[in-house]
Order: structure tokens, then sequence, then C-alpha cells
């Protein structure tokens, strides 16, 4: 995830607990609320519709996490990461929204 992000020229980062993941379109680790609202949360759109459209369903949220579990096997794992790449330069293409006002 962090490498495909990486080559789209994307802040993004990975935090994670256990099995339990989640990614913030921004250059440092969220620890609050108030760090997961300073990001650029208006490329997910971009993303999660690139990963759908390559037949990832993922949270319609970036506030919400995935989970990894032993249901997950080398093809889907493989499915995600062939993904990951194209769905990355979405997020980096997509345009950012007018200020409001």
């Amino acid at each position: 995830v962090e490498d495909a992000f990486a080559a789209a020229g994307v802040a993004m980062t990975v935090s994670r607990a256990g099995s339990l993941f989640s990614l913030a379109f921004r250059d440092r680790v969220v620890r609050d609320y108030d760090d997961a609202k300073d990001q650029d949360a208006w490329r997910y759109r971009a993303f999660f519709t690139s990963m759908l459209r390559q037949g990832v369903s993922l949270p319609p949220s970036v506030f919400e996490a995935w989970f990894l579990s032993a249901a997950h096997t080398d093809l889907e794992l493989d499915r995600i990461i062939a993904a990951l790449p194209d769905a990355a330069r979405a997020a980096a293409d997509a345009p950012r929204p007018e200020p409001a006002g």
C-alpha cells in the first residue's frame, strides 16, 4: 500500500493494530480524531472507485478500518496488490474540491 502511494506521489500513512489497519491521506501518523480530520480525505473517493472497478470492495469511508483475516487467500491479496497502483494514481489525479464560501 505504502509503495503504491509513494510511487504515485501521494502523501499517505497507514495506522495498524494487529490485522486492523486504516489509511490516511497525510504524511504524519494519525493519533486522534483531529489528526484524522486533517488529511486530504477528498482523495479517497477516487481511490475507492478505482479499487471497486478493479473488483476490490473497500470500506466506503476513509474514516473506516480495513480488516485482514484468515478468510483472505493469496488470490484476494494478489488482486488488492495489483489494483493498488492504478488506485493510488487515481487518488493522485483527484481534483481538489473548491473551498466553500
